[in-house]
Parts: C-alpha cells; sequence; structure tokens
C-alpha cells in the first residue's frame, strides 16, 4: 500500500510541476506526438507552396497557360493579349476576371522553378476534378500560348507533353483503338 500511495504522490507532484513549468512559459507540448503530428501537418500545408494545393480546373488551366508563357522569361505583350483573350473565351469570363485570372496566375508562378519543373504535382490534386472535355480543352489552351511565341521552344514542347502525360494517364490516351 506504501508503494502505490508513493507512485501516486510521485505521479501528482510531476503533474504539478509540469502545470507549474507551463505556467512559467515552458511548452512541453512537444512531448505529445499526436498533437506533434498535427502541427507538423499543419506547418507543411501553411508554409507550402499554394500551387500544389490548387483544385479548381480552371485555376489550373490558367496557371498552366501562364506557365508556358512565361517558360522563357517574362510575359511579351502579345503573350498577354492573347493569354487575356484565351482566357475569356475558354473561360467565359469578363474582361476584368480574365485579368484577374491573369494576375493570379502571374503571382502563383512566382519564379517558376516548381511550377515548371513539377507539373504532374501540380495537376495531382486536381486532375479528378476535371473533366475529359476540359482535359482537352486545357491541352488545347496550353498549346495555342505555346504558339504565340517560338522562344524556346524546346522547354515549352517538353512542359506541354508532361502535362499531356499526366492527363494521358488519367484518361487514358485517345491516339489509337
Amino acid at each position: 500500500m506504501h508503494l502505490i500511495l508513493a507512485f501516486l504522490g510521485t505521479v501528482v507532484t510531476i503533474l504539478i510541476l509540469v502545470n507549474r513549468l507551463s505556467d512559467a512559459g515552458l511548452d512541453i507540448g512537444w512531448l505529445n506526438p499526436f498533437t506533434w503530428r498535427r502541427r507538423r501537418a499543419w506547418r507543411k500545408k501553411f508554409e507550402g507552396n499554394p500551387v500544389f494545393s490548387l483544385s479548381e480546373p480552371m485555376e489550373v488551366a490558367a496557371l498552366l497557360s501562364t506557365a508556358v508563357a512565361k517558360l522563357d522569361g517574362e510575359i511579351s505583350r502579345e503573350e498577354k493579349a492573347a493569354l487575356l483573350e484565351l482566357f475569356k473565351h475558354e473561360f467565359n469570363r469578363t474582361d476584368e476576371e480574365a485579368a484577374d485570372l491573369l494576375r493570379s496566375s502571374t503571382f502563383l508562378y512566382g519564379d517558376g522553378d516548381e511550377v515548371t519543373a513539377k507539373p504532374d504535382k501540380i495537376l495531382s490534386n486536381a486532375v479528378a476534378n476535371f473533366s475529359e472535355a476540359q482535359a482537352r480543352s486545357t491541352m488545347q489552351l496550353i498549346e495555342a500560348v505555346a504558339q504565340i511565341d517560338s522562344a524556346n521552344e524546346n522547354l515549352k514542347t517538353k512542359f506541354v507533353s508532361s502535362v499531356r502525360n499526366v492527363f494521358d494517364q488519367h484518361f487514358g490516351s485517345n491516339d489509337g483503338w
């Protein structure tokens, strides 16, 4: 019986000391593995690149077409005008909405290293939301943007083919019977 009382006294003493330490400002919450996992998941989501969390097909298509236009550096005046026209006609947007979509896509593109290197990772969250017609339309949009300026044609062709590969894996290739 005296051993049980000693054990309970030790547990109560430790809990009181932990409480006093947390009142003093020392956080020992990192000892809890469930809290640690939840905080780590939140940190990855919060500090991660927002490009990889896009799920709307229109946003992804706009980002990919902006990426194709920016592969050779900054967007030229002709590319910008063509992108705005394509956004208006393909997505049925007004002039202001098309301009907003282009601005947000340019902002998300950032320096472009991750976008151009990992189009499959960008499409991983959104490809399930694409219909087959939207995927075809996105490919036509990206190819139309790639045709505007012939600078860095190798990079553009490689990027377009990597996007096509992701869509072909998800929807199947329409090349033959």
